[in-house]
């Protein structure tokens, strides 16, 4: 009986080990993760662009301060108290041209005209008497049978006569100095134009060459404008010193608030010099009618003084091709889509770039595909693929903006 117990109980232990070993092998080979499969690493999608070469018009911005194309400090061409001044003579104010301005006492001089008209008939008068005196001398050589080539000239008084002529002319030339003088208590505008500034009121006594006022034209005004020496390829500029003869348009701009307000203009010269600290060449565009006084159409008014900036458009460049300046790597290089799907860096040389793009004169040819899209660590051969929607034409602009 005994034996049986032990053998029953073996056979127990026996069969709970064995369900308990492959319990634990079959719980081992559920732990474990399952085999991952190797997945191929696809070829990067990019955009490509079918590169042009077209013509591109630049436009050069600058800036500069608004001058009148003539201004004209007024001074007092002879002594004397203001009399008079004339209402439109005040800062602000528009003028025509000979309009009295301003007005000097002119009693000393009308006195000196009276003066110098008497000094005129007292000279006439003795130039009448040695004419007469000279003629009677003329008939009694005559008279004596003897040829009037033969007479002295001191005889016939001839001398006494240029004196007498010679003191009728210096009285002519003083009585019209006396005019003028007369006529210089009065000032009168120059041309057509608008008062800057007024120096004189009434009473005030002024001396010769005293400064009465500033006066400006304002049939046009000028723009002084800065350029880089970079930029003067941009612009087709004749030498210092000639006539620009054909028209380069210029814009200005001035910023009023919140209100963005332009004025059309034109280059008119250069100049002959460069600024020894910028070293910046300059040119100067003209606008014309900037207050808006000769048109029918209402528009602001540039004042003379004001800031403006500038948009000179330039001449074309041939034969350039545009590509966005992201696509251009650090050492100057873009990257070509080559017909098997691989790419190959090309150098290129830039004439220009700004924030936007970079144009390309040499390295790129027409049809060349370019690759838009900046791959991280490129290398050459490298394989990539072709976007379906990528832009095959090129979308170059025909100008661009510089400055």
């Amino acid at each position: 009986m005994a034996k049986q117990n032990g053998l029953r109980q073996l056979v127990v232990s026996t069969v709970v080990l064995a369900i308990c070993g492959g319990l634990a092998f079959g719980l081992s080979n559920w732990s474990q993760p399952p085999k991952k499969k190797a997945k191929s690493t696809p070829f990067p999608l990019v955009q490509t662009q079918v590169l042009e070469q077209k013509p591109v018009s630049f436009t050069v911005d600058s800036q500069g301060v608004v001058q009148p194309a003539i201004e004209t400090s007024l001074v007092a061409e002879v002594t004397g108290v203001i009399t008079d001044v004339a209402p439109g003579f005040a800062s602000g104010r528009l003028f025509k041209k000979g309009e009295l301005l301003a007005r000097i006492d002119d009693s000393d001089y009308r006195v000196g005209l009276k003066q110098a008209e008497a000094t005129l008939a007292a000279k006439k008068a003795k130039l009448q008497e040695e004419m007469a005196r000279s003629e009677a001398e003329k008939k009694s050589w005559l008279r004596a049978g003897r040829k009037l080539a033969d007479a002295p000239p001191l005889l016939l008084r001839l001398p006494y006569v240029n004196e007498a002529k010679a003191n009728v002319q210096a009285a002519e030339a003083q009585l019209e100095k006396a005019r003028r003088d007369l006529e210089r208590t009065r000032v009168r505008a120059p041309y057509d134009g608008m008062v800057k500034d007024r120096e004189i009121n009434l009473g005030q006594y002024i001396a010769k060459g005293a400064v009465v006022g500033s006066v400006f034209s304002i049939n046009s005004a000028e723009v002084r404008l800065p350029l880089k020496p970079a930029d003067l390829m941009f612009v087709r500029l004749p030498e210092a010193g000639k006539v620009i003869e054909q028209t380069i348009p210029v814009t200005f701009t001035q910023q009023l608030g919140s209100q963005s307000v332009t004025w059309q203009g034109q280059l008119d010269r250069i100049e002959g010099v460069v600024d020894q600290q910028s070293r910046m060449h300059f040119v100067v565009a003209t606008i014309s009618d900037p207050y808006g006084l000769q048109s029918d159409a209402a528009k602001l008014p540039l004042k003379a003084g004001s800031f403006v900036r500038a948009s000179i458009t330039g001449g074309e460049l041939d034969n350039l091709i545009r590509v966005p300046r992201n696509v251009v790597y650090g050492d100057g290089q873009v990257l070509l889509v080559n017909n098997d799907s691989s790419v190959t860096f090309r150098k290129v040389t830039s004439v220009y770039a700004d924030e936007d793009s970079v144009y390309i004169s040499e390295g790129l040819k027409e049809g060349d595909v370019l690759c838009l899209t900046p791959l991280v660590s490129p290398v050459e051969g490298m394989r990539i693929r072709v976007d379906s929607e990528s832009s095959l034409v090129n979308t170059n602009k025909t100008s661009a903006a510089k400055g």
